[in-house]
């Protein structure tokens, strides 16, 4: 019996000492694990911190020339990608690059170089801001001529120069639809006015219908002009003119409209004529002026809803031809 007990405790000392020497043997396996894991860790941080200057400015060089840059600054050649770009730069050269100068350098680098520019997109219809941004990108001078345009959405593109399919040059002029401002005018805001009678502002009644408007009486050999700023900053002058209702019959009263001396219209009106319908092209003028003489007996000339329209530049030639008559009028 005593032998039994002898042999049983010897088997289980044995199956401890298996055991402990088991759970020493893991804790050294784990301990090489945690250490080579570390090391992978700092040969990642290494490689991140191999590139440690920001981006550098690479506009203008070739592509050889920006790649061996960014070579010596420690960036893995597999992570430089070039794209092409229309440009009218030179051929070959570096035209942009993602990301730009400045920035740190992190994952891949795009480098944009100059290839040949194609004929103009069709821009009619779309925003504006979608030919800036083609220009741009391709070294084109921009310019806006803004046309104001109730009917249309504001920055929608009428038409460009050179035009769409026409082959593309060092700069680009667009028409661009801007909804229009306006600003009523008056009479008795004039800056300059040689005196001219009674003059006055509000409901004015011309042909029977009340305007928002101003008048001024004249008669025997009376004339007078009065001036107005405009600063470039309108387009069109448009409003009636016409006799007020308590005018003298068989009154005869010549209008001139001129912008910096020229002559936009020039008409004489009779006491009883239906009223003229102004839309006088005003594009790029500096100072208005309306002048009033009388013809035949005294009477009040009115000017309903009088408004000047703009956009901040005048209209191009051809559209402003387009828009109004010879003398003015309607």
């Amino acid at each position: 019996m005593r032998s039994r007990r002898i042999a049983r405790s010897f088997i289980a000392m044995a199956t401890v000492a298996v055991l402990v020497a088991g759970c020493g043997g893991g804790d050294d396996d784990t301990g090489e694990k945690k250490d080579a894991d570390s090391s992978q860790s700092d040969e990642t941080t290494a490689a991140a911190d191999e590139v440690d200057a920001p981006m550098p400015d690479l506009t203008g060089l070739t592509e050889d020339e920006a790649r061996t840059k960014l070579l010596e600054l420690g960036v893995d050649e597999g992570s430089i990608i070039a794209s092409p770009q229309e440009s009218l730069q030179e051929a070959g050269t570096v035209v942009a690059h993602v990301p730009s100068s400045g920035s740190a350098i992190t994952g891949s680098i795009t480098l944009k170089i100059a290839g040949p520019v194609g004929p103009v997109p069709t821009f009619l219809g779309k925003q504006v801001s979608e030919v800036e941004t083609w220009a741009n990108d391709r070294g084109i001078t921009f310019t806006e001529v803004p046309v104001p345009d109730a009917d249309r959405a504001d920055g929608e593109v009428l038409g460009t120069t050179p035009e769409a399919g026409q082959e593309a040059t060092s700069e680009i002029e667009v028409q661009v639809a801007r909804t229009p401002s306006t600003q009523s005018l008056y009479l008795t805001e004039t800056v300059n006015e040689s005196y001219c009678g009674d003059t006055a502002a509000g409901e004015t009644f011309i042909d029977g219908d009340p305007y928002d408007g101003s008048s001024s009486t004249i008669g025997g050999d009376d004339s007078c002009v009065f001036e107005f700023d405009l600063g470039r900053d309108w387009n069109r002058l448009t409003g009636i003119v016409g006799f007020t209702d308590s005018s003298r019959s068989a009154t005869r009263i010549r209008v001139q409209i001129k912008i910096d001396g020229t002559s936009k219209v020039n008409k004489v009106i009779d006491f009883g004529q239906k009223p003229l319908k102004l839309d006088v092209d005003v594009s790029n003028g500096l100072r208005l002026s309306i002048e009033l003489s009388n013809v035949a007996e005294y009477g009040t000339i009115g000017f309903g809803d009088l408004q000047l329209i703009g956009a901040g530049q005048g209209l191009p030639d051809d559209a402003s031809d387009e828009a109004t008559t010879d003398d003015g009028l309607e």
